[in-house]
């Protein structure tokens, strides 16, 4: 295990805020719209795509002409709240303001891994110590990107990654079956 700052080990942080569209379009099932999260649709280690809204498919092309979100990439909210969290599962949705896009560099940083310990009880609160703003409190890109992690070997950090998913989906199965029964 060894410890390494985040800039050194992704390949990728997006921000689409600049190039993001609010067209307040929400419940919409046509294909000429394209979802587009906000921090209102990310939660810890799900994405609620009920609190998304809509951009017609101009806009997401004009959104994405960097990089077009794909399944596995994660999401991060640096503003308001900080902190949330999750794995798009989803391909052909766009990123609205205040989330931004991480991946990985291959072979070094598992994308899983990288979920996990960003809902890690001392990341969250270290996410929560270095906001700053005195109305909406935001993570300063810098500052993130200068966040310390200790990673294990790519193949451990698989394994890892896998098991804590195993767990999540046995958690999320048993509150459907309690759900039922309440």
């Amino acid at each position: 295990m060894k410890k390494v700052k985040l800039k050194d080990v992704l390949t990728e942080i997006i921000d689409f805020s600049s190039k993001a569209k609010y067209s307040g379009r929400s419940n919409i099932t046509s294909e000429r719209y394209i979802p587009t999260l906000s921090a209102l649709s990310v939660h810890n280690n799900f994405i609620d795509y009920s609190k998304c809204y809509y951009v017609t498919l101009n806009e997401y092309k004009e959104m994405t002409s960097n990089r077009i979100p794909k399944i596995g990439d994660i999401l991060l909210t640096k503003e308001a709240p900080v902190g949330r969290v999750a794995m798009l599962d989803k391909d052909n949705i766009a990123i609205g303001r205040r989330l931004w896009l991480l991946t990985g560099k291959e072979n070094i940083l598992d994308n899983n891994y990288l979920l996990y310990f960003l809902q890690w009880n001392k990341t969250q609160k270290l996410l929560k110590s270095i906001s700053g703003g005195s109305t909406v409190k935001s993570v300063n890109i810098n500052s993130f990107k200068n966040i310390e992690v200790n990673i294990h070997s790519y193949e451990e950090q698989i394994k890892i990654g896998h098991i804590l998913s195993l767990i999540d989906k046995k958690i999320n199965l048993n509150n459907k079956i309690n759900d039922k029964f309440s």
